[in-house]
Formats: C-alpha cells, sequence, structure tokens
C-alpha cells in the first residue's frame, strides 16, 4: 500500500515511518509534520492508505482525513490519538480504525494488518482528477501517456461527461490551428489508437468507446473530482481545471458563472 504518515512530532514520526517500513505490506509514499504539506503532495500522488496525528497546527487530523478522502473516497484511513473524544470523531467521520497513544510497535503493525485486508477487499477504482493539473489514476497509480495528444483527447471527453466527442469537434479543441484534412484525420486516429493502448496497458479499457468519427468516456465506470462537484452545486469552484489545456477555460468559466448564480438565488 502506497502510504501517508502524518504527524507533527517529528519523533512521533520517525517512530512510525521505522515501524511501517518494516512491514511488507507498505511502501511509504510521503511522512510529513506538516499536513499542508501533506495535502499538497498527495494532490500529486496517489495514496492507499493514511495514518496521521489528529491533534495538528494548522490543520487537524479529522479536517485533513476529509480532504484525503475527497480525493480519494477509497482510501484506508487510520488515526493515532491520545484523546478519547478524538476518537469519537474518527469513528464520526468512518474512519477504519485508530491506535491510541502510547502505541507499541505491536499496536502499529496490527493497524497495518487491517489497513491491507481492507484495501485487498477494495474494488480498484479509476480515479480522474480535472481539477487543477488533469491526472488519472488506475490502481492508485499515476497514469503516463506517452502521446500527449491522446490524453488531452480524454481529457475532453471527461469534460464531455459521456457524450460524444466527433473528430471534428476533437480536432478544433486539440489542434485549433489545423484545417480539418486528411492531415488532421490520421493526428485524431494515431491519438485514438495511442489512447486505447495506454488504457489497455492499465488494465482499464472499458473507460473509452471510440466509434466512427466520434468517441465518448462512460462516466459510470470512474470517480472524478468535477463529477462530484456537480452534485454540489453550491460549493465554490475550483482556481483551476483541467491545466494546461485552453479549451478547459470554457468549462471553468460556466462554473464560476453557476456559482454566482446560484449564490444569487440563496440571497434572495
Amino acid at each position: 500500500m502506497r502510504t501517508l504518515l502524518v504527524d507533527d512530532n517529528r519523533l512521533s514520526l520517525d517512530i512510525l515511518h521505522e515501524i511501517c517500513t518494516a512491514s511488507p505490506f507498505v511502501q511509504i509514499a510521503g511522512a510529513f509534520t506538516d499536513p499542508i504539506e501533506a495535502l499538497d503532495f498527495v494532490e500529486k500522488n496517489a495514496i492507499d492508505f493514511a495514518l496521521l496525528d489528529v491533534e495538528m497546527p494548522k490543520m487537524n487530523g479529522i479536517d485533513l482525513g476529509k480532504r484525503l478522502r475527497a480525493l480519494y473516497p477509497k482510501l484506508v484511513l487510520i488515526y493515532v490519538t491520545g484523546r478519547e473524544d478524538a476518537c469519537l470523531d474518527a469513528v464520526r467521520m468512518k474512519a477504519d480504525f485508530y491506535v491510541c497513544k502510547p502505541f507499541n510497535r505491536k499496536d502499529i503493525l496490527e493497524a497495518i494488518e487491517r489497513a491491507q485486508l481492507l484495501s485487498a477487499r477494495q474494488p480498484q477504482q479509476t480515479i480522474v482528477r480535472a481539477f487543477g493539473r488533469f491526472d488519472v489514476f488506475a490502481a492508485a497509480t499515476l497514469i503516463h501517456f506517452p502521446n500527449a495528444k491522446s490524453k488531452e483527447l480524454l481529457a475532453l471527453c471527461v469534460d464531455r461527461r459521456g457524450s460524444a466527442v466527433s473528430m471534428e469537434e476533437a480536432i478544433d479543441r486539440l489542434w485549433p490551428d489545423t484545417p480539418y484534412d486528411e492531415r488532421a484525420k490520421k493526428r485524431y486516429r494515431k491519438a485514438v489508437l495511442m489512447l486505447h493502448h495506454t488504457l489497455e496497458m492499465h488494465g482499464i479499457p472499458d473507460i473509452f468507446v471510440s466509434r466512427r468519427g466520434q468517441c465518448y468516456i462512460r462516466p459510470e465506470k470512474l470517480l472524478c473530482d468535477y463529477y462530484d462537484y456537480l452534485k454540489n452545486p453550491g460549493a465554490e469552484p475550483p482556481e483551476e481545471y483541467m491545466f494546461p489545456y485552453p479549451w478547459a477555460e470554457e468549462t471553468l468559466a460556466q462554473l464560476f458563472f453557476s456559482h454566482a448564480h446560484t449564490d444569487v438565488l440563496f440571497a434572495e
């Protein structure tokens, strides 16, 4: 399991790190005393399991856990705390387990074993991050797209939320300065072919469909922060959406416009 450790006490963090490193189930993805730095790291690096302290400055472990679960809904989350009421808070937010301080090696190893069992039982989800830089994760692994335009084509299909994207529209968005001719069509077909190949390599070929002259994604096959946002129209819109694609600015503008009108509606 790709594991995140967060504890503002350096000694406690070092002990957790030493115990976790000895476990065959754990690969330390990151260890932090600052929860804000941990959150920044996780926004760019997928994790399967988080072991968090509860009482920390800047952001407590409960709030950090909520932010992590928003990014990775299937994340196994275990807290380490010395406060009994904090254990209740952890239970209320549906944490998977908690360990009370002072802990020993056996306590942490048992927590890791529990996390490993929970992680193994969960289906591996395809996760798409649209807010900020566009990225795709298969089984918690960041997918590298050898062909940049194939990644952008997938982003465009995600933006359309399952609606078909025609070849002409895709060429207009991905190669805006290129005329719609046979050369452009060959570029489009290459991007489609490379996208199929990349998704097949990562075991998720069924999320993308191409037909003659069009393509689309199956939204039910993936988890996406953009789709989650649309289910909560009163939420604050993101500062960035599908960076670095210029065509995505249209969708971002629509999100801000919808949010502004929602605020007016509730004010009235």
